[in-house]
């Protein structure tokens, strides 16, 4: 065997499941060995960065449910996916919300007006995605991202925490939905759900916000609503009535589903850490921090049953 044979197996090896290399390693090898030809062991002949990088993929590709895959990596695929699109959704819905507060537009700093035009975006990205047209929705997700960052590199540290709720739909759209991937086809009413939720989820805001301004409120009660209005309190409440709806009647029938909100409540997590960094020694403060905390409890505890319930479905490692 030679130096560059050996280079080439050991690539294969830390990049493809074992499974897959079962009865395609040799070949794959050969055809590596025949595109190098004339490289000796004198040259200290390497895998090419390109070859790197398509086995790399493939690997992506197999272990996200590629052809002849088996059952446990055609699940984790369609866990990933599954956490692109709720994600997505979230993300789009928010987007709706923004646009309706033409204030925002019209009044904001031109950096937080980037931010809703993100959000446009956000929802062009999942009506794509639900149509079939994965490869524009990266595009469109990716811009969005983009966006996200120019309005978050002002505060590094909210950068770090708040920034895995974007990047992480983001990430799961990049490698789920890849070529041997199926393409997701949706009715048109699940595309327009964003759009018929973000709308009255902005007249509640609106409604909150009005209420929490009158004369005789009592802000030790508003300290109890106000955690649960940010978009990580909205992210959480969203995510803790998904997962409360899954456990009581959808979590046989869609373990992926189960996997997925567990994936989900983690970048949420991180983000909501963000504010307990924040505390204050007045009562409403104290008392935001305590629902907030409570909100962080109660998604960890829901991704500990969804973990729990999901990973009965996974089958044995090929």
């Amino acid at each position: 065997m030679s130096l560059l044979e050996d280079r080439y197996r050991l690539t294969l090896r830390l990049l493809l499941p074992r499974a897959y290399r079962a009865g395609r390693e040799d070949e794959m090898v050969a055809a590596f060995l025949e595109g190098s030809a004339g490289l000796t062991d004198e040259h200290n002949a390497r895998p090419r960065w390109s070859e790197i990088a398509s086995v790399a993929a493939l690997g992506v590709r197999v272990r996200l449910g590629g052809p002849g895959a088996p059952p446990r990596y055609l699940l984790w695929g369609r866990v990933v996916r599954q956490v692109a699109v709720f994600g997505l959704f979230y993300h789009a819905m928010m987007g709706v919300v923004g646009l309706a507060d033409f204030r925002q537009w019209a009044m904001g700093d031109p950096i937080d007006v980037l931010f809703e035009v993100g959000g446009l975006l956000w929802f062009a990205a999942y009506a794509v995605l639900l149509r079939g047209g994965a490869g524009l929705a990266k595009i469109l997700a990716g811009v969005a991202l983009v966006f996200v960052l120019a309005v978050v590199w002002r505060d590094p540290l909210s950068a770090a925490l708040t920034l895995p709720l974007y990047a992480v739909p983001v990430f799961a759209l990049a490698a789920g939905f890849h070529r041997d991937a199926p393409k997701p086809r949706s009715r048109w009413a699940l595309v327009a759900l964003p759009a018929v939720l973000g709308v009255p989820a902005w007249v509640a805001l609106e409604t909150v916000g009005k209420a929490s301004l009158a004369p005789k409120i009592d802000l030790s009660v508003w300290s109890l609503v106000w955690p649960w209005l940010d978009p990580v309190g909205l992210a959480c409440l969203a995510l803790l009535g998904a997962t409360v709806v899954h456990l009581a009647w959808g979590a046989r029938r869609s373990p992926f589903h189960s996997l997925a909100l567990a994936v989900l409540a983690v970048p949420i997590l991180i983000a909501r850490v963000h504010y307990l960094l924040f505390q204050g020694t007045d009562p409403i403060t104290q008392t935001m921090t305590a629902v907030q905390a409570g909100q962080c409890v109660a998604l960890a505890l829901g991704a500990v049953a969804l973990i729990a319930l999901g990973a009965r479905a996974v089958p044995a490692s090929p």
